[in-house]
């Protein structure tokens, strides 16, 4: 698949959910590191994660990464493609 993982669970260093912890790690990221790849931010099935943290972390990606997608290494979803980027799209033929 090809995909650089970033999970939001990362950014909470082993403990609940806290807006301030979160933003915290989040301005401390390098989000510069992943420039030019291809990104896959994990959906949270064991911590509940409030919606805007999935919509921080595109929003921050989005200056650097050529694809950005949500969801698992099965399942997922495209949220954000940079213009003339081309993905390659796996089919159900494969």
């Amino acid at each position: 698949m090809g995909y650089e993982i970033l999970d939001p669970r990362d950014f909470l260093n082993g403990e609940p959910f806290s807006e301030k912890g979160f933003l915290e790690r989040a301005s401390a990221h390098d989000w510069g590191s992943h420039r030019d790849r291809q990104v896959l931010v994990r959906g949270c099935d064991s911590i509940i994660i409030p919606p805007w943290a999935y919509m921080l972390m595109a929003a921050r990606l989005a200056p650097y990464a050529k694809t950005i997608r949500f969801g698992n290494e099965h399942e997922n979803i495209l949220v954000n493609r940079r213009p003339g980027t081309t993905e390659r799209v796996k089919t159900t033929d494969e």
